[in-house]
């Protein structure tokens, strides 16, 4: 068992305080609460999980929740989740829990019915809710459950208990009571429309939740634990508000079959907090779990964007929980607990809340990942332990400080290879310390801060303000050369040639500037802005955009995509494009920039040609070109040389970072 050692910081001692839950033996208080992770092979556990959960447990965490196995045909949110319904998930759950218990954690495995916010497309089922009302995020219509319906699902609930159990877990967590999934929409006036005795008055609503938590402490046995997910707060019209969670909080604790309360929020009628970004304070639902602790005499788990060490002891001294949640943090940082308990603090590798790498792949239909830990979901790979150390040390050269070449440093460096890294700018970060100027969107920067710390500790030659031509770069003598030179903006509209507009004219004038200027350079900007999206549809034009907007200039956004937003991530669209459409910001979906002629814009608008008039600046943001010279000058002198990011082509950080270590680990690390 990992050592539970008061920390150096005396303010952080709340977190390695061991607490019981039930009859279990918790060894701190930090719990990585249970997400969706994609990993279920064939539905049923896979070895990815195995990894991916021993990591967590290596690196310190005192309780993990596996989410969410389905209980029932009628529940999958993705491809990639277990079924708990199918005995055969119970070998599958012996090795997730070995491993585990083998570094000292405890694991609770989630009982979980997405109800309406579900997606048949993966069951050829019709979706079951209380009501044929649909989700409004999701807009399928479900089938209203009936009373055979109620008892099946109880059921599942008790097989699925029984089948963790079987599996080795140390107890189950009832998932959906909260977040507007099956049991919460039970619970909510929201989505309940019922006249019958699950509908109605709160007492009707809560008798399937009350249903269940008998029947999965009837299948499991007194001893056992059992803990429930909890709506704090719907934040949705009609729905549950802080005194209904305290009132059901009540009513189920009373039953003596409830070990502890993991306190959430929201619906998907306000999906953007189901897993809040960055648009989102920290600590989001703390005041939810206070709430719900001042009337339960069981441990409270507070959950909600609790990244920072010093923020999750706070939680804990105040009184406000008795553990703390934080889940994507150890996403992105497996190690967090063990380098806060060692006094490692500015090494943890910080959540920024940008949910590209882990919520949105999900919506991708693929596992989840991180941005800046390219071994989330990838553990068996890249994972802890996993790094040859070189026995050949060889010395390698990285042009680019941006986030691929600053991780492809680090991880050089950690395999112990002498590594010049080189930018042409005065200090790292590239493009991410551009994207960290726009208002709400600094915490991309501690991606750059914490391998700013990395590639100090390990040593690695930083030479900034120096833009080498190739003969600078070989007169270094490398073994290995990785060309991380990023990418620029283009001197035309890149994403115009997808729609087969080949010249856009009038792109060479004064007033047309790219984002870097803005952002770089302080170019000034008009009072009349005109933002370029062709495409590629990021926060690129969408944050600066909001903030020329709330600077108080009148801000015009042309993009050939169907809304302003569309390929954000589900979640973080969801409060987005209402924060657009609530500002000043005028908006011209499925439109693309003909020509620019002064102050009038020509543009084609849903295939009609359009004049915008009086504009004072054009602002590109859409995509850029690589920055290619000095890989290809570089191309056959007798030098491995390879080329990482943007460099490749433009795309995002998590692409950046995460070729930035693989191709770090292809350096031979022997003679």
């Amino acid at each position: 068992m990992t050592s539970t050692t008061a920390p150096t910081d005396p303010r952080l001692a709340p977190l390695f305080e061991p607490i019981m839950l039930g009859h279990v033996e918790i060894r701190n208080r930090v719990v990585m609460t249970g997400h969706g992770t994609g990993m279920a092979k064939d539905f049923l556990p896979s070895d990815q999980h195995v990894a991916y959960y021993r990591e967590r447990a290596i690196g310190g965490a005192g309780l993990i929740g596996m989410a969410f196995p389905q209980i029932h045909p009628t529940s999958q949110d993705v491809p990639g989740e277990p079924h708990s319904y199918n005995p055969a998930i119970v070998p599958g759950l012996r090795k997730i829990t070995d491993a585990v218990h083998e570094h000292g954690a405890r694991i609770v495995m989630q009982l979980g019915h997405g109800g309406r916010q579900g997606h048949s497309t993966f069951t050829e089922r019709a979706l079951w809710a209380p009501s044929n009302t649909p989700c409004p995020f999701n807009l399928e219509m479900p089938k209203e459950m009936e009373h055979e319906d109620i008892d099946e699902i109880v059921e599942a609930h008790a097989i699925g208990a029984r089948h963790a159990k079987q599996g080795g877990m140390d107890g189950v967590e009832i998932h959906s009571g909260y977040g507007g999934y099956l049991l919460a929409s039970f619970l909510s006036a929201f989505s309940n429309h019922r006249t019958d005795e699950y509908g109605g008055s709160l007492d009707n609503r809560m008798r399937i939740l009350l249903r269940v938590i008998d029947a999965v402490r009837e299948e499991v046995g007194p001893d056992y634990l059992v803990g429930m997910n909890l709506q704090g707060h719907d934040f949705s019209p009609g729905g549950l508000e802080v005194s209904d969670a305290q009132q059901i909080a009540r009513a189920c604790v009373t039953t003596g079959k409830i070990d502890y309360l993991c306190v959430k929020a929201a619906t998907y009628n306000e999906a953007h907090q189901n897993v809040p970004d960055m648009q989102h304070p920290k600590r989001i639902w703390e005041g939810l779990a206070a709430a719900v602790r001042s009337v339960v005499d069981v441990p409270v788990i507070a959950v909600g964007r609790i990244n920072e060490p010093l923020d999750a002891a706070e939680v804990l001294s105040l009184g406000h929980a008795d553990m703390v949640a934080m889940t994507r943090q150890q996403i992105a940082d497996p190690e967090t607990v063990n380098k806060i308990r060692e006094g490692r603090v500015e090494e943890i590798r910080r959540c920024i809340g940008c949910n590209q790498g882990c919520i949105d792949r999900l919506f991708a239909v693929t596992h989840s990942s991180c941005v800046h830990n390219p071994a989330a979901g990838y553990e068996q790979e890249l994972g802890i332990g996993t790094l040859l150390q070189a026995t050949f040390r060889r010395r390698v050269v990285v042009v680019g400080a941006g986030p691929a070449g600053m991780k492809a440093a680090e991880t050089s460096a950690r395999q112990g290879h002498d590594v010049i890294l080189i930018e042409r700018r005065p200090r790292t970060g590239g493009q991410l310390r551009l994207a960290a100027q726009i208002k709400g969107r600094g915490e991309i920067g501690q991606v750059i801060d914490h391998l700013d710390v990395m590639i100090a500790k390990y040593g690695v030659d930083l030479r900034l303000g120096w833009d080498p031509t190739a003969e600078d770069v070989l007169a270094l003598h490398p073994d290995h050369i990785i060309v991380a030179t990023g990418s620029a903006p283009s001197h035309d509209i890149v994403g115009n040639l997808a729609q087969g507009i080949t010249h856009t004219p009038g792109l060479d004038q004064e007033h047309v500037l790219s984002v870097w200027e803005v952002l770089e350079d302080g170019a000034a900007v008009g009072q009349k802005v005109a933002v370029i999206d062709d495409g590629e549809g990021g926060w690129k034009g969408i944050g600066l955009a909001l903030q020329l907007d709330e600077q108080g200039h009148d801000v015009e956004f042309v993009t050939p995509l169907p809304y302003v937003g569309s390929k954000l991530g589900p979640f973080s669209a969801n409060l987005a494009v209402p924060r657009i459409h609530r500002s000043g910001i005028v908006t011209h979906p499925f439109t693309s920039l003909l020509e620019v002629n002064g102050p009038e814009l020509t543009l084609t608008e849903k295939g009609t040609p359009q004049t915008l008039r009086d504009v004072d600046t054009v602002v590109l943001a859409g995509w850029h070109r690589p920055v290619t010279d000095l890989y290809f000058a570089l191309k056959n002198q007798g030098v491995t040389v390879e080329r990482i990011g943007d460099a490749i082509a433009s795309r995002t950080m998590l692409e950046a970072v995460h070729e930035g270590e693989r191709e770090a680990r292809r350096v031979p690390a022997t003679r």
